[in-house]
């Protein structure tokens, strides 16, 4: 293969998530508040909805995915046909999602918890909904767990941060673009509408994931007569990966950090109108631009440079200014100082830019060969932390303002835990090797193997 070509493909991979920003964007925020506001859907459902992406990974889907892709070889291909099923899956479910929900006949209910269960299980049209975000969830983690280990495999480790960096911050920079594209359009807001823009964008998304890894993959690759003498079945997997210490510290550690990073996601808008009175205006042109613009970056910046400098150094000084960061949006909040406030979130995206970088070109090299199955249980480790994150900060600051009747002791306890969590992923991290990870995983593999009957 020429360098040429070879460098051609890093770049069409890195264009994949571009997708997935689009679908995203327009499911999380668009769509999110159509739900919500505009049709009275309960926000426990749409909530709930929502979550079902992440809650599939939980489950299962992920290393289940990753597993079948190690072990399976369809027309001489192990990762693309996962990747364009789980593609196809996501943009056909997306495409259907808003036109599904104005059928759905759940307002907001006056009456408690049961009547509000018994109108969700006699609407059919909610469950067809609840179908729709399942595929989607389904979609979302069959591809995604797919496309890292087919990054995982081709690039190799020199170049899998460059790959990993420019994804991230092609699909953040979309999920961006997508919103205000989406905001402008539907300014003559119309139910047709919203359904055109979710077709014509599952369409796009779509596009861009076929061209991205088509062709890449080589056919009949020569890691398929390994994969096939030393095939596990789904439970196999589950065992080895559970039974490895080193493993479930490292997912663990993912956990610890994703959650760090995706705690203060939804709560970031609702902290400055609730704590500073600013307008919607005011926080749209204030947290998503200074916080996730540092964020991209710092992405870029660390990805690039993370074979010079390691992984671990760009964590330590991420963790270390994410948790500076929040500390001075603390103290923002307490003194109501706004030029402190911006000052801070600059702070708090340099941090998360590069600890978010470098934790992800860490998990994409620590797979022991296995790619599919490893990227599995990170992504699961991953979807779980996401999960608790956005809805655990939304519940402790519901919880917090209950009991002091107050806002900015609910917001102090929520960036307290990402402190907490940053500083504890760095306690951890001395402890993870690469090298002692893939020692423990190959006399893991073996046992295995040997218990199976499998020489």
């Amino acid at each position: 293969m020429s360098k040429l070509f070879f460098r051609f493909n890093l770049v069409r991979l890195a264009f994949f998530q571009m997708g997935f920003g689009i679908m995203l964007g327009f499911l999380e925020d668009t769509l999110n508040r159509v739900m919500t506001s505009d049709l009275g859907i309960s926000s426990t459902i749409v909530f709930g909805l929502i979550s079902l992406k992440e809650l599939l990974a939980v489950f299962g889907v992920k290393v289940w995915a990753g597993n079948m892709s190690d072990s399976t070889s369809i027309m001489g291909y192990k990762r693309t046909p996962f990747i364009f099923l789980g593609l196809s899956a996501f943009a056909i479910a997306f495409a259907l999602s808003p036109s599904t929900a104005y059928e759905v006949q759940i307002q907001h209910q006056s009456g408690d918890l049961l009547s509000m269960i018994w109108f969700a299980l006699n609407d059919f049209a909610l469950i067809k909904l609840v179908v729709i975000f399942l595929t989607i969830g389904f979609g979302l983690q069959v591809a995604t767990t797919t496309y890292y280990a087919l990054v995982s495999d081709y690039v190799g480790e020199r170049n899998i941060g460059k790959v990993a960096s420019s994804s991230w911050t092609l699909m953040v920079l979309t999920t961006i673009l997508t919103a205000k594209s989406v905001g402008i359009y539907l300014e003559e807001y119309s139910p047709e509408r919203l359904s055109n823009v979710a077709q014509f964008g599952g369409a796009i998304a779509f596009i861009i994931g076929f061209l991205s890894v088509v062709g890449v993959e080589k056919r009949n690759n020569q890691t398929d007569k390994k994969s096939s003498e030393q095939g596990l079945s789904f439970g196999q997997s589950i065992q080895l990966l559970s039974g490895s210490p080193k493993t479930m510290l490292f997912a663990f550690y993912i956990f610890l950090s994703i959650f760090a990073l995706f705690a203060n996601v939804i709560v970031m808008e609702p902290f400055g109108a609730d704590v500073f009175g600013m307008s919607v205006s005011e926080t749209n042109s204030l947290f998503r631009p200074t916080m996730g613009g540092m964020q991209l970056i710092f992405m870029l910046i660390v990805g690039f440079f993370i074979t010079k400098t390691g992984k671990k150094l760009p964590i330590y000084i991420g963790n270390t200014l994410s948790s500076i960061g929040f500390a001075m949006v603390i103290y923002s909040g307490i003194v109501l100082d706004a030029t402190f406030l911006k000052i801070s979130l600059v702070v708090v995206g340099i941090g998360l830019g590069a600890s978010s970088i470098a934790n992800i070109t860490m998990m994409m090299t620590m797979t022991a060969g296995r790619a599919g199955i490893y990227m599995g249980l990170w992504g699961t480790a991953q979807s779980l932390a996401m999960f608790l994150g956005n809805s655990g900060a939304g519940v402790v600051r519901d919880i917090m303002i209950s009991l002091s009747g107050d806002f900015m002791p609910a917001y102090t306890v929520i960036f307290a835990m990402e402190i907490l969590a940053f500083t504890s992923a760095s306690l951890i991290l001395p402890h993870i090797s690469k090298e002692k990870f893939e020692t423990e995983s190959k006399v893991k593999m073996e046992e295995m193997l040997a218990a199976s009957g499998v020489d």
